[in-house]
Formats: structure tokens, C-alpha cells, sequence
């Protein structure tokens, strides 16, 4: 039995690089806002303990 019909790998592949550029412009917009947020909550927390010492 041929198996190459059913499962077409390239077409496979493709359609995924198709969907992670459609949407990876909008995923790394939260992350961004996450980590930018993380990083003010670090600094923040720094110069808290700096001043308290």
C-alpha cells in the first residue's frame, strides 16, 4: 500500500510555515508586553530592596 497519497508531507510543512507567519506577528506582541512587564516588575523590586537597605 502506498502510504505517499495520504500523508503529503510538503504540503504539510507548507501549510504549517503558512500559519506560524500568519500568526507569530500576533503571539509576539503579548510576549513582548510579558516580558517587558516582568522586566519592570524586577527593577521595581530592586530598587525597593536597595532603598529598604
Amino acid at each position: 500500500m502506498n502510504m505517499s497519497d495520504i500523508w503529503d508531507w510538503n504540503f504539510y510543512w507548507q501549510m504549517f510555515r503558512n500559519f506560524t507567519a500568519t500568526v507569530s506577528p500576533f503571539v509576539m506582541i503579548p510576549v513582548a508586553i510579558l516580558s517587558v512587564g516582568l522586566l519592570v516588575i524586577m527593577i521595581v523590586s530592586i530598587v525597593r530592596h536597595a532603598r529598604s537597605s
